[in-house]
């Protein structure tokens, strides 16, 4: 499996999250609406900076490949836990919407952390598992 197989699953985790953040932005007022729009906003720079990176990996045809065994358990994760979590309903109110986002985000640090073996631009991606991490923090607040 080539490493860009794998940058669209961060691409789509990443625009999946700036969808569902947004949305409970229009959801919320106040306080909250400005939180959840602000957490959209970091979601759009991390979409932006996997583009980047997509765009310096090597031509398909020069293959940066990742094996089958690790590529396999990344996609599977992602497929398993984080999509299925992302694509849900919109919880009914705050406290479920924000133990629901602690779970993608930490799902998706996992899956970052992960990813980060196979990347030359491995502070690119570190910059986002810290925000990733930021983004939690500031979530188990919330509760």
């Amino acid at each position: 499996m080539e490493l860009q197989d794998l940058l669209n699953v961060a691409l789509k985790i990443e625009s999946t999250g700036y969808e569902n953040y947004s949305r409970l932005a229009e959801r919320s007022s106040g306080e909250t609406a400005a939180f959840f729009q602000e957490m959209a906003n970091q979601e759009k720079k991390h979409m932006e900076i996997f583009q980047d990176l997509f765009k310096n990996l090597p031509k398909p045809s020069q293959g940066q490949w990742v094996d089958d065994e690790n590529a396999g358990y990344l996609m599977a994760f992602a497929q398993t836990s984080i999509f299925p979590k992302l694509k849900a309903q919109l919880p009914h109110n705050m406290n479920e919407a924000v133990q629901k986002a602690i779970e993608v985000e930490k799902d998706s640090i996992l899956f970052y952390n992960d990813l980060q073996v196979f990347f030359p631009q491995k502070e690119a991606l570190q910059s986002i598992i810290d925000e990733e991490k930021r983004h939690m923090k500031d979530l188990l607040k919330r509760l």
